[in-house]
C-alpha cells in the first residue's frame, strides 16, 4: 500500500522527507504520516471518488461551524488529501474518569452549536427506507448462516412493524448529522475554544435526519461502556439547551435509533469479519448485542423483541 502512494505522490510532484501507515478503518479508507518541513501531517487515501468529493464538499461547508481538519492539499485525481494532523488526541485514547464529563459536554457542544444553525450544505435526508437499509444488514449479514427464504420472511416481518416506530421520529428537529459519532472519530484539542475543542473527522456519510442520532451513536458506542446514569446526565444536558423538544417524543425515538443503529452495526461488524477478514470488530459484538437487548426490553416494544430476541 505504502509503495501505491510513494507513487501518486512522485507522479504528483509532492515534496515531502518521509511517510509511514497511521491507520485504516471499516472501509477501504486508509491514514498514513506524512512529513513535510519537519511537521507530520495525515494523508488520506480513499479510492472511492464519491466518498472523496462528500468528504471535500462537507470539510469545505463545516470548518466555520464545527472543527474539521484543514485539506492542505487537494490531490482527489489520485486519490489523496493531506490533512492537518489532530495528532495523538482521539477520544478513545485520551478519555479518562477524570476527564470523562468534560469530553463528551464538549462533544455534546458541538452537536448542540450545529443543531442551533440554519446550514445551507447540500445533502440527502434521512428516509423510512434508508433506516431499513440499514438495519437490512443485521438479517443479511449476522444472520447469514440462515436460509435466505427464512431472512426475507423475518426481515419484511420486522420493517412492517418498526417502520411504524420510525415515523415518530421524524417529528423531531431534522438537523446536520454526522452519522458515526463515536469516540475513535472524535478529538480532544483541548486549546481551542469552546465546542471547537471536538474535533470531527469521516463525516463523509453525513445525512439530515432527527436530531437524536449522533448523541445516541456517542452514548451507545460499540467501543466504550458507557454508565446509564451517565447517559442520562449526557441526553438532559442536550435537552436543556432545547427547551421546544418534546422529552417524551426524544427518550421514545432515542430508543428506536438505538434499536435500529445496533441492528446495523451488528450486520457491518459481522461482515466486516467474514467478508473483509477484519476480524477485530469481532470483539465489540458481545457490547453491541448487550445494548440492543437492552433497549428491547421495554413494554412498548414488545412486538420487536418478540422477533429479534431469538436471533441475537
Amino acid at each position: 500500500m505504502i509503495e501505491l502512494v510513494l507513487k501518486k505522490l512522485h507522479k504528483e510532484k509532492v515534496q515531502f522527507d518521509d511517510l509511514f501507515f497511521l491507520a485504516g478503518d471499516a472501509s477501504n479508507r486508509k491514514y498514513f504520516i506524512i512529513e513535510q518541513d519537519n511537521k507530520k501531517n495525515v494523508l488520506m487515501l480513499d479510492n472511492d471518488s464519491l466518498n472523496l468529493e462528500k468528504f471535500i464538499y462537507y470539510t469545505l461547508n463545516l470548518r466555520t461551524l464545527v472543527t474539521v481538519p484543514e485539506i492542505l492539499l487537494n490531490l482527489k485525481k489520485s486519490d489523496i488529501l493531506i490533512l492537518e494532523n489532530f495528532e495523538n488526541k482521539k477520544y478513545s485514547q485520551v478519555l479518562k474518569n477524570s476527564n470523562k464529563e468534560e469530553l463528551y459536554k464538549t462533544a455534546i457542544d458541538s452537536l448542540i452549536y450545529i443543531h442551533k444553525k440554519e446550514i445551507n450544505i447540500k445533502i440527502k435526508s434521512y428516509t423510512v427506507q434508508s433506516f431499513f437499509e440499514e438495519s437490512n444488514l443485521f438479517f443479511e449479514w449476522y444472520l447469514i448462516k440462515s436460509k435466505e427464504e427464512d431472512k426475507l420472511l423475518l426481515k419484511e416481518e420486522f420493517n412492517k412493524i418498526f417502520g411504524k416506530y420510525l415515523k415518530c421520529t421524524f417529528k423531531l428537529p431534522s438537523v446536520f448529522i454526522h452519522r458515526d459519532y463515536h469516540i475513535d472519530n472524535l478529538f480532544y484539542l483541548k486549546n481551542r475554544s469552546r465546542h471547537f475543542k471536538c474535533g470531527w473527522i469521516d463525516y463523509q456519510d453525513a445525512l439530515v435526519g432527527p436530531c437524536v442520532y449522533d448523541l445516541m451513536s456517542l452514548t451507545q458506542d460499540a467501543r466504550i461502556d458507557v454508565e446509564k446514569e451517565f447517559e442520562n446526565l449526557i441526553i438532559d444536558y442536550y435537552l436543556n439547551k432545547f427547551k421546544n423538544i418534546d422529552r417524551q417524543l426524544f427518550l421514545y425515538s432515542y430508543n428506536i435509533l438505538a434499536i435500529q443503529r445496533h441492528l446495523k452495526v451488528l450486520g457491518i461488524f459481522t461482515r466486516l469479519a467474514l467478508r473483509d477478514k477484519k476480524k477485530v470488530y469481532l470483539k465489540f459484538i458481545p457490547r453491541v448485542k448487550r445494548m440492543l437487548q437492552e433497549n428491547l426490553d421495554r413494554s412498548e416494544f414488545k412486538p420487536l423483541f418478540k422477533i429479534l430476541n431469538p436471533l441475537i
